[in-house]
């Protein structure tokens, strides 16, 4: 299938997903929380989503939180049609392939985010995680562990039970930066070592022993 330069669009045409900037001081309280799930939810049942499971980890999480498990098949469907316009373009022995993609502002929407002027540029505060936090994380072993979801059903209870219902209260359970997130989410250390030694491997074995020899899967538009 042909598809001109021109099908390709600008990501400002896109509906904008975001919690909003704020200058301080700034309290999220539980009705926040429940607002933003609410509009999760919403997004999730947008067709482009389905790049939020391909992205795993906590980001794949927070997706079946919005949908449900029964949703895991729709991201084998194929792209949306947003992904020819606004997606990932991938160029694979020559062919042109499209994929849908999130925006680093759809991530950080997905997990909660809110921008807070404490100095010139904006700090993010989120209730979840972002990605590169998580990354950095001793839960990040490369699949969603037993210790992973039981993590998150911790931080889910710690928020529905622990965040202020009023602004004018105090408490440690709503969303924070990442400086805070990388320190509450270190646990065993070794772990990162450990996945790096994996990602070393299995890449060392893709580009030496299945050269050639992998079929892409191609739910894409080729050109």
């Amino acid at each position: 299938m042909a598809v001109s330069p021109e099908a390709r669009r600008p990501l400002s045409e896109l509906r904008t997903f975001l919690l909003g900037y704020f200058r301080p001081p700034f309290k999220a309280i539980y009705a926040d929380y429940i607002a933003y799930e609410q509009y999760r939810h919403e997004f999730m049942n947008e067709d482009r989503a389905r790049a939020t499971l391909l992205r795993g980890r906590i980001l794949w999480r927070l997706a079946l939180h919005s949908i449900g498990f029964d949703a895991l098949p729709s991201a084998l469907i194929g792209i949306s049609q947003d992904a020819v316009p606004f997606g990932q373009l991938l160029t694979i022995n020559g062919e042109t392939h499209f994929d849908d993609e999130l925006s680093e502002e759809e991530v950080d929407f997905i997990c909660g985010t809110y921008y807070v002027y404490t100095s010139k540029f904006p700090q993010k505060l989120s209730w979840w995680p972002r990605p590169q936090a998580w990354s950095e994380s001793g839960l990040d072993v490369g699949f969603w562990s037993a210790r992973c979801e039981s993590w998150f059903q911790t931080r889910l209870e710690n928020i529905r039970q622990g965040v202020s219902r009023r602004r004018d209260s105090s408490d440690n359970n709503g969303p924070v930066n990442n400086t805070h997130w990388k320190h509450g989410l270190k646990f065993n250390g070794a772990t990162k070592k450990f996945k790096k030694n994996i990602d070393a491997a299995s890449s060392e074995f893709l580009a030496t022993k299945a050269s050639g020899k992998l079929s892409f899967l191609s739910f894409s538009v080729h050109l």
